[in-house]
């Protein structure tokens, strides 16, 4: 009998290069049963794909965590925890298709084009914000993820929600906290507390925003809240917990990608030369970001009933760890793929975005903001160096995020 793996995706030698663990199960059990996580590990890119398609696999992984808050604590964590759970990515059809018909009209290709002046505009203010710290103090290190990549995308979704941008920062804070819920990060004993408060601060604020705006068309919480007056597309609940949504996976997710793109662009010089050579590649050059170093380490799923998969029997109610940044090296569609390469021709198969019904809504968005911060930051590239090349990951089963990243003058 094959000895149980309980390799724990969270311990600092798999926090660090989760690869050589993914290519291992990949070769051998592309379905892989962790013992450490009580989880089916999903890794080849075939899998993965009908994964994210296959109605067997459920969305909602809340709700197993709304079933440890003790009974006492269920008026209160127990709420937040309903709130998390009304997250359209936590759902499955009707009501997901339900959710997302409401939303995806704040991202239509009209409105993410109206946005590129907005975008232009805080990419070059952060780049000339980088080149003049370059200039006056070379040698003083710079955050290039806490200190320049959440001045993007975090004031352009404020913006879209109805936000001041004087509170993204609060906002930045409130979301890390609920990711120690939602990212799968290392234990805290406290983490159920700390995401209450912290949905408990925003659910306040985005019920004050819904007032100021109330009768407005011109934001997405104005919007959303429309929904709601209008009979039963959505409750208030649900309002609220898209809100929430939007601020994280538009501010936080985005954000990571710039730092994991620098990192690759000065890892990789004549990658980086051939694209200053020509700057035409910057769109196969942020694919190849998204491919090389995804955000999303795993999408967790639920088995929803026990059928047969790749030689496994999934049993209902299993986790399962469907794992894009795995997919994203196969062998058996990337040739070569620890390599980066801006022009690899199958650049277009990586699944960072997911696939089927939960394809990522702020795809276009995300992409139309790494493309354009990095176009401007093209001239700056060259005079940076990492100051830790390994970089330091957060312990987290869902994401490949950095906790910082350290560059200087050259």
């Amino acid at each position: 009998m094959t000895a149980a793996d309980k390799t724990d995706l969270l311990d600092a030698a798999c926090t660090q290069t989760p690869y050589a663990y993914f290519d291992r199960l990949r070769a051998t059990e592309p379905v892989h049963w962790n013992a450490r996580h009580r989880a089916w590990i999903i890794t080849s890119h075939a899998a993965v794909t009908t994964g994210f398609r296959d109605r067997r696999l459920l969305s909602n992984r809340m709700k197993k965590l709304r079933e440890k808050v003790a009974p006492e604590q269920q008026d209160t964590v127990g709420r937040t925890m309903k709130i998390l759970e009304s997250w359209m990515v936590f759902q499955d059809n009707p009501e997901h298709k339900r959710l997302r018909g409401v939303v995806q009209k704040a991202f239509t290709p009209q409105v993410v084009a109206g946005l590129e002046g907005r975008v232009r505009e805080l990419a070059r203010e952060q780049v000339a914000i980088l080149n003049r710290r370059l200039d006056t103090e070379p040698s003083k290190p710079i955050d290039v993820l806490n200190e320049i990549a959440y001045e993007i995308p975090g004031p352009i979704i404020c913006g879209m929600l109805g936000v001041p941008p004087q509170d993204r920062h609060q906002f930045t804070a409130w979301t890390e906290e609920v990711s120690s819920i939602i990212g799968g990060v290392a234990d805290d004993p406290d983490r159920f507390g700390k995401t209450h408060a912290a949905v408990e601060s925003l659910e306040a604020y985005l019920n004050a925003v819904i007032e100021r705006n109330a009768g407005s068309t011109g934001s997405l919480m104005a919007q959303l809240a429309a929904a709601e007056a209008d009979g039963q597309r959505l409750t208030r609940d649900e309002v609220i917990a898209t809100g929430i949504l939007m601020l994280f996976g538009g501010n936080r997710t985005t954000s990571c990608m710039i730092a994991n793109g620098v990192r690759a662009l000065l890892l990789h010089p004549a990658q980086l030369d051939a694209l200053i050579a020509d700057p035409g590649r910057i769109n196969a050059a942020v694919e190849e970001i998204l491919r090389w170093e995804s955000h999303t380490k795993a999408t967790v799923r639920i088995v929803g009933e026990d059928f047969e998969w790749y030689g496994q029997h999934l049993k209902t109610g299993d986790r399962v760890f469907l794992s894009p940044l795995a997919a994203n090296r196969d062998d058996a569609v990337f040739e070569n793929p620890e390599v980066f390469d801006i022009a690899r021709p199958d650049v277009g198969r990586h699944l960072a975005f997911g696939t089927g019904m939960h394809l990522c809504l702020g795809m276009a968005l995300a992409r139309m903001e790494l493309r354009i911060f990095f176009a401007e930051l093209l001239s700056t590239l060259p005079r940076l160096k990492l100051i830790d090349p390994p970089s330091q990951w957060s312990p987290s089963i869902v994401s490949r995020v950095q906790t910082r990243l350290m560059i200087a003058a050259r």
